[in-house]
């Protein structure tokens, strides 16, 4: 266990040791560890990284937080794999996709940086062995040929748009944990909300049609609720 007097000293280069009055280990968090730093103005949540470095996603952070979509990256250090972020106050969503949400994600998605998009065959390997997998293989496979075949909407996704991802508050909704965020097709994120809300079909196509409203005209992505099952059985 880390102690208290550990984590300022990890701190340090970003937030001044003597204004720090508390620290406490925070449940979530699979690809890291989190911890709530408090001073008397506000909180900073402090990330120590097990193993992927996401560099596009605290650059992206840096620049999303802007727009008020995510938390300020304050500042991160590479070699001792953390980053300190602004904390958000409030609860992880429950219900209620908001227009405003929607708008948030589709900037998220417009943000213009180029990664190695992800490859979801390749990450559904890692899978095979499971009973869910098993379960479901010929139903994968076969989405995996659809999609391949359909148009490709890419954009900057989130990649793990999970209820527990998104904070809510009196000012609105907010995008956190961007560890996976890289290239892909938006509909990724897409079905991650219709599958994490448990939509049904009625909310899944309100909700594409929002997302449509809220991008740049000249994108020619088209509502789909076929596309959105086959990305739905990547969950």
């Amino acid at each position: 266990m880390i102690k208290h007097n550990q984590l300022v000293k990890m701190c340090s280069a970003f937030i001044e040791p003597t204004s720090i009055v508390s620290s406490e280990r925070l449940l979530n968090g699979f690809s890291n560890d989190n911890f709530l730093i408090r001073t008397k103005q506000q909180g900073y949540l402090l990330k120590c990284y097990k193993s992927h470095w996401p560099d596009a996603g605290l650059q992206a952070q840096r620049f999303l937080s802007n727009f008020n979509i995510c938390p300020a990256l304050v500042g991160f250090d590479k070699q001792n794999r953390l980053a300190v972020f602004n904390y958000i106050e409030g609860k992880s969503a429950q219900s209620d996709i908001t227009l405003s949400f929607i708008n948030k994600l589709a900037k998220v998605h417009n943000y213009n940086v180029a990664t190695a998009p992800m490859d979801i065959a390749k990450e559904l390997h890692f899978y095979q062995r499971t009973d869910v997998y098993t379960q479901h293989k010929s139903q994968i496979e076969q989405a995996l040929k659809a999609v391949t075949a359909m148009q490709l909407d890419e954009g900057f996704c989130h990649n793990d748009l999970v209820k527990d991802n998104i904070i809510v508050n009196a000012s609105g909704m907010y995008l956190i944990d961007f560890e996976y965020a890289q290239t892909n097709d938006v509909y990724f994120d897409l079905a991650a909300l219709a599958v994490s809300f448990d939509l049904n079909e009625r909310s899944e196509q309100s909700l594409l049609n929002n997302y449509k409203n809220c991008i740049d005209k000249t994108n020619k992505f088209e509502p789909s609720i076929d596309k959105l099952d086959y990305y739905k059985l990547f969950f």
